[in-house]
């Protein structure tokens, strides 16, 4: 049954130290280094989607207001068409069948000797521009289409993805943008043609529309599913018009983003070049896909980011051609800047991330030797100068072509950031010979060999200083061996000090070089970061790779936080039978207390985590929005990147890496105002070190350690006043120091001593909570909850009804709900205490309509059924008392999905929470 095309299959071939597949933009496997195996702290990224099956029979859809005029027919009812009736794909039962539209979809596979055609006769309501939108089977079948006699247009094998809605693993229906076309009132006649003469093609039904078109799976404009289970509902807000409300944070934007000049790095922050404001990430991923949508769905996805608080969107993708990796494929760079474009008019910034060496398959037979099918090019882009003139090429064309959308992307300041590598880096475990081909060992032992020489004189002074012969030396060719990265933060002799330092060298250069070329040769006036990426050992090598980036604008890293989860494809999706443990990263189940949001500000340097999320299946997602808003301000984060965005709306289900689901952006508009506008303060420093060059260098490290008990910060010199103390040094840093205040790091020629806040007052191991230095934020791991009580935000998030009332200075909580988080936030710019309009923003727990689990073994679930659309969210129950005097005179209105009025609840002091609420509006 050949339901993937061979190019197909070769994508979701597995290798070592990762995947790629033809599903979506990126496949990152966890990778876990040998000394913190439990770590989830690696950056995986989906590509193929959601595998799943829908529970019984289709449900009636719940008609919503009227939408923009469109026309609807179905694929699968041609007037004439010389398809085939049968085909392996077709629905095998009534749970696929209720994935489609109608219920069957038209349908190809294998060789043909004619090409296929399809034609329908089509009323158009009324003369004008439409957009045609098809539903297919992925991106197979690339076909052309014309109305009557006009033009052809055509759709290639790579078209923008608008929604997902899996049949059965590797098939499923994706809405797709065809094309502009001009028509008359009155019947006409389109005409499709398959453009290939072998492989998988399938179209569900079309629709002609004027303005924007949310894909929404089988589902008309204006129709929604209207199913829900018993303690749940419906989340399937109507498609938005963007009328006023005052949840729209677009006010927080530019009016064009750029408007206030570059965006540059100074003073630890990121600011505006002519105006020298201050500026903070609010951020979330375009794979893509997304950047390549229509214009309609790209401005429709842009007013929806900037209305949620978004002002920076990662454009994460590659742009050569497919078929001739060394060129910049014309038509990507179009989309890009197209999307750049619409970005850029909601005030939203773009920042570039072009490269990521699992994106790229390198040819058998290329000039770059030694690469072929299974082979990823880790850490060639900083060792080979062939393949390093082929990247400064693409971020030429990318950064200098004409745009014919606006400015070209290099002197544009509505470009914030050129990233110039993903999760690359020479201090990871994928720096090994069996990662590198012969061919290209040879150019990087010969650089290693040059470099010894230098140092020591002759490479010969060199071995004798080493004393640590490896038969795979090659002095004679001017060849020096690797060591593996475990050796080297384990054995650290002399040896694996010069082997590391070389590593570091070269990266440094490499990044510096690059970030020379973009910004003097090319002229782009924004900031430039390098590489986000672990190491082997974060506490020997880390610094060092945080030493090789320190030249560039900004810090970068990755996070990711979750349970176990378990099955062929954990990496990147959810599958029936698949294990799992939900999580709440609230309870520090884990003994090392790490987490992605401990962020450590480097060098002087803006820190940004460029990639974010708590990965589905795992109910405990409610903390992940707030927990990165506030500990985020308190630690001095300068930008937070969700990963990432599936479409132009919100999903209709779960996906792995999904944030465009009630639990996360449903709470962006309180978290993105906490963070942009300093609602919660950044602290002073918790910790800062200051580490000599040199020891990093002979792999001292840094202290990293998590003892359970470091009551010996408390010495007989600790101020009274809680203020920080200097140590000559510092023997282990306390991971919960990131909960008190910002850990800030130097590196320079002499070192220093450590300045250390009086922890001990603000941890407190036994009743297991710590407080901030500002006062304003409260974790309790044991209990599992987080509370901000800053003047202008309240709000808890975790384990809510165990606790029962909640006593916040502007509100107390008391709640039904085993988990979920209540905030309440000033939207006039006053204190909780007097302002006059404020927010109330509830949320529990969601989940797939249908989704259905059973216990398993050693504490994990086993997903028995993946269910479908649409999401359901937990009912909210409970109340919240707002805490002032004038209470009773306060005004509540209760506010749907997209934030715009349905019921007016009453006055206060008291809230009785509506089950489908999740949002009031409290006026004075």
């Amino acid at each position: 049954m050949k339901l993937v095309s061979s190019e197909g299959l070769k994508s979701l071939a597995s290798h070592a130290c990762g995947a790629s597949s033809g599903r979506r933009f990126s496949v990152r496997r966890t990778r876990r280094s040998r000394n913190a195996a439990r770590d989830f702290n690696s950056s995986i990224a989906f590509a193929l989607a959601l595998a799943f099956s829908l529970l019984g029979c289709a449900h009636a859809q719940k008609p919503a207001p009227p939408a923009n005029a469109y026309v609807w027919w179905e694929g699968e009812n041609p007037t004439k068409t010389n398809f085939s009736a049968r085909h392996s794909f077709q629905p095998a039962n009534e749970t696929e069948a209720a994935v489609l539209s109608g219920g069957k979809w038209l349908g190809a596979e294998g060789k043909r000797g004619e090409a296929l055609f399809a034609e329908y006769e089509i009323v158009v309501p009324s003369a004008g521009e439409w957009s045609l939108y098809a539903r297919k089977f992925w991106k197979h079948g690339p076909f052309r289409w014309r109305f009557d006699k006009d033009n052809w247009q055509e759709v290639g094998k790579d078209p923008a993805l608008l929604d997902d809605a899996p049949i059965r693993q590797f098939v499923g229906a994706n809405w797709i943008g065809a094309g502009n076309v001009s028509l008359s009132s009155g019947k006409h006649t389109l005409r499709i043609e398959l453009t290939e003469s072998d492989g998988a093609a399938a179209f569900d039904c079309f629709c002609l529309t004027q303005g924007a078109f949310v894909a929404r799976g089988k589902l008309k404009p204006g129709e929604k599913y209207g199913r829900t289970e018993p303690g749940w509902f419906a989340f399937e807000p109507d498609a938005d018009t963007f009328a006023p409300t005052p949840l729209d944070l677009r006010y927080l934007n530019e009016k064009n983003a750029g408007d206030g000049g570059f965006i540059q790095s100074k003073g630890g922050r990121f600011v505006q070049g002519k105006t020298g404001k201050p500026v903070k990430f609010w951020a979330v991923n375009a794979g893509p896909d997304v950047s390549q949508m229509p214009a309609s769905s790209a401005a429709y996805l842009a007013r929806s980011l900037a209305k949620k608080g978004v002002n920076l969107v990662r454009l994460h993708g590659a742009l050569w051609k497919d078929a001739s990796w060394r060129e910049i494929d014309p038509a990507k760079l179009d989309g890009l800047q197209r999307f750049v474009s619409a970005l850029k008019k909601e005030g939203i910034y773009a920042e570039l991330s072009i490269y990521f060496p699992l994106w790229l398959n390198l040819p058998e037979n290329d000039s770059i030797a030694g690469y072929g099918p299974g082979k990823t090019p880790f850490s060639l882009l900083f060792f080979s100068p062939e393949f390093q003139s082929v990247y400064r090429g693409w971020w030429k064309a990318i950064l200098t072509s004409p745009n014919p959308h606006g400015l070209p992307l290099g002197k544009d300041p509505a470009v914030a950031v050129a990233e110039l590598c993903n999760e690359d880096s020479y201090l990871f475990w994928t720096f090994a010979d069996n990662n590198i081909p012969e061919p290209q060992r040879v150019i990087l032992e010969k650089q290693l060999g040059a470099w010894l020489a230098k140092k020591y004189g002759s490479l010969g002074s060199a071995m004798t200083a080493w004393n640590a012969p490896d038969p795979r030396d090659k002095p004679a060719e001017g060849r020096v061996a690797f060591r593996g990265i475990w050796d080297l933060a384990n054995r650290k002799d002399v040896r694996s000090q010069d082997t590391a330092a070389f590593l570091t060298e070269s990266q440094k250069n490499f990044f510096d070089g690059a970030s020379r070329y973009l910004k003097k040769d090319l002229g782009f006036g924004a900031c430039v970061v390098g590489s986000n990426w672990i190491t082997g050992d974060g506490r020997v090598l880390g610094p060092l790779d945080k030493f090789s980036n320190a030249g560039l604008d900004a810090m970068d890293r990755h996070g990711y936080f979750g349970g176990r989860h378990e099955g062929p494809r954990a990496g990147y999706s959810l599958s029936t039978g698949d294990l799992y443990e939900d999580r709440s990263a609230l309870l520090f189940t884990s003994d090392d207390f790490s987490l992605p949001l401990f962020d450590t500000k480097w060098a002087g340097l803006p820190s940004m985590v460029s990639e974010v999320n708590w990965p589905t299946p795992n109910r405990f997602r409610a903390e992940f929005p707030l927990l990165a808003a506030s500990y985020g301000a308190l630690q001095g984060t300068d930008a937070v990147h969700f990963f990432a965005l599936g479409g132009a709306d919100w999903n209709a289900m779960h996906g792995k890496f999904d944030v465009q689901v009630p639990t996360v952006f449903g709470q962006f508009p309180a978290a993105a105002l906490i963070f942009r506008q300093g609602l919660v303060k950044t602290g002073p420093p918790a910790v800062a070190l200051d580490l000599k060059r040199a020891d990093l260098f002979a792999l001292k490290g840094m202290p990293l350690a998590a003892p359970q008990n470091l009551d010996e910060l408390r010495a007989a010199d600790v101020p009274k006043d809680g203020s920080a103390r200097t140590v000559k040094s510092l023997s282990t840093l306390d991971p919960l120091a990131f909960l008190v205040g910002p850990v800030t790091v130097a590196i320079s020629e002499g070192g220093g001593p450590a300045k250390v806040a009086d922890l001990p007052r603000q941890i407190d191991r036994t009743k297991k909570t710590a407080r901030s230095l500002t006062g304003e934020l409260a974790w309790n791991w044991g209990a599992g909850r987080a509370v901000i009580s800053a003047p202008s935000v309240n709000a808890v998030s975790g384990f809510l009804s165990q606790a029962g009332k909640i006593a916040l200075p502007a509100m107390t909580v008391e709640s039904g709900l085993e988990y979920g988080a209540v905030t309440l936030i000033s939207l006039d710019g006053k204190p909780l205490a007097t302002s006059g309009k404020m927010l109330l923003q509830v949320m529990s727990e969601d989940r797939n309509w249908g989704w259905k689990t059973a216990p398993a073994d050693k504490g994990l679930t086993r997903i028995e059924s993946l269910g479908g659309p649409p999401l359901l969210v937990r009912n909210l129950t409970g109340a919240v008392t707002l805490a002032r005097p004038d209470a009773k005179a306060l005004k509540i209105t209760a506010l749907d999905g997209n934030g715009y009025p349905v019921a007016k609840v009453g006055t206060g002091p008291k809230i009785a929470l509506r089950p489908e609420t999740l949002y009031y509006l409290i006026e004075k």
